[in-house]
């Protein structure tokens, strides 16, 4: 396929892409619009007080509607299908009625009908549901279905293609898969292809190669980022005389850093630990009922710069259930796992304990999740940046947990750990506890290790 065609076909006829913030206006409005039903729902009419709270209460109420739906990703492109999208937005709306609640009662517009705050979630999430799946299926429409072609090593193009293939029909069409060691059939294989995504397993030249030949083609580049190229995101260009420089900072927090984010963790683990006491009495008891043996597990863990430290959680496994079998990694169908322990795990209610290692400065609230000291040595022989994770303090969820699933391979959770680490900041600290809420919710981050793909013809037939 030529240019001349490749251009026609890509541009289609179709219009650019919609702005985010033509898609912010029309979710501010539609929250407004949740808000006025449901008071025209319980009143009837807006009138005399009524009116006056909502100018107090709208204002921020809509600013922080743009921010919340900014941090749990709904301006962001989609490309994981709209169940991400149902369960942010569920989250939104849960969320913005709450702080609502509060406003009202701190401004003492709290003359409004308590049941307008329970009507309007059920409005707004109706509004936005029915705007943003209609969304999703129009930015489909107007980028098209990318024609993708995967470079990289036959193990790396397994593991993309594994990706590729459980996103929702429409996005990603993968038409080859080209080795490394047949570079040079790229300049060929680029004009069938409206994206490239790097799979690993290349050296910087080419790298390089792959990208100038792409851009000079006008393609989209997906990158899979090795450490290397994860640390740049926060490298800041300078100069050493004359010459242009990158300079890599410390993958280390501060001692600001360090004050804010424990002062955080203690406010956090004073107010769950109070609310959650009840709940971890019961479920305690209940595991008792379910199976014999102790209703809290712990195991050793690798912490902050590879110190070793007790982990407390509900158990959900078989009493000695590595007896046998030794250290393994759960899977989907593990039948160690009781029946009480399903539940725990799918809802995360198994790690509420941790709050108390938390409290011990073992853990933090949001950080890499830690793992056994079994599992890191083989992991550090594997991948020898691992031990990169530990410059920071391990956490209860971070963004590996709420960004991949449970069954994610070990190195693209260490890609997001690694990414925490080099871009830490309060503000992501934010972002990843409002996208913990969501995932709670996802089926699939709870399931254990996948099997590996038995059947690997698909791969074959992309060659």
């Amino acid at each position: 396929m030529n240019e001349d065609k490749m251009a026609k076909r890509k541009s289609n006829g179709k219009p650019g892409a919609i702005p985010r913030w033509l898609v912010a206006i029309v979710d501010v409005s539609l929250v407004s619009l949740g808000f006025y039903l449901a008071f025209v729902s319980v009143t009837g009419e807006l009138q005399g007080l009524q009116i006056e709270s909502l100018i107090i209460l709208f204002p921020p109420l809509l600013a922080i509607t743009v921010i919340l739906f900014g941090n749990l990703g709904l301006y962001s492109k989609q490309r994981s299908g709209i169940m991400p999208i149902v369960r942010a937005l569920t989250t939104g709306v849960i969320v913005i009625d709450l702080l609502g609640v509060m406003l009202a009662f701190w401004t003492r517009a709290f003359v409004l009908d308590r049941l307008i705050f329970l009507l309007a979630p059920l409005y707004q999430l109706l509004l936005l549901l029915g705007w943003r799946i209609l969304f999703w299926y129009l930015e489909i429409w107007i980028h098209g279905q990318k024609r993708l072609l995967v470079i990289g090593s036959r193990r790396d193009a397994e593991r993309a293609l594994e990706k590729i293939m459980s996103l929702p029909k429409g996005i990603f069409e993968v038409i080859r898969v080209l080795p490394p060691a047949e570079l040079g059939k790229l300049p060929k294989a680029l004009e069938e292809a409206d994206a490239v995504m790097i799979a690993g397993s290349l050296d910087m030249e080419e790298k390089n190669l792959v990208v100038r030949e792409s851009f000079n083609r006008s393609r989209e580049v997906f990158i899979i980022p090795d450490l290397y190229e994860i640390i740049l995101t926060r490298a800041a260009m300078t100069q050493v005389d004359d010459t242009p420089v990158i300079e890599c900072h410390d993958m280390q927090l501060d001692f600001l850093q360090l004050a804010i984010k424990r002062i955080c963790d203690l406010i956090f683990v004073l107010v769950l630990g109070l609310i959650s006491l009840p709940i971890q009495l019961f479920m305690g008891l209940v595991i008792r009922l379910d199976s014999t043996g102790p209703a809290i597990y712990a195991q050793e863990r690798v912490g902050l710069r590879g110190k070793k430290f007790t982990l407390y959680k509900l158990r959900t496994m078989l009493i000695d259930a590595e007896e046998k079998s030794g250290p393994v990694l759960s899977n989907e169908e593990d039948d160690r796992v009781t029946r009480v322990g399903r539940f725990l795990r799918a809802s995360r209610l198994d790690e509420l304990p941790q709050l108390y290692n938390v409290l011990r400065g073992d853990l933090s609230i949001v950080g890499p999740r830690p793992e056994r000291p079994y599992f890191v040595e083989r992991f550090q022989e594997e991948m020898p940046e691992y031990g990169l994770r530990h410059l920071v303090k391990p956490g209860i969820t971070g963004l590996a947990q709420v960004a991949g699933y449970y069954a994610t391979n070990t190195q693209d959770k260490l890609r997001y750990d690694l990414h925490y680490v080099a871009d830490y900041s309060m503000l992501l600290d934010f972002r990843i506890l409002l996208l913990t809420v969501p995932t709670i919710f996802n089926r699939e981050a709870a399931r254990g290790l996948r099997k590996e793909i038995e059947d690997r013809a698909d791969l074959a037939r992309y060659e």
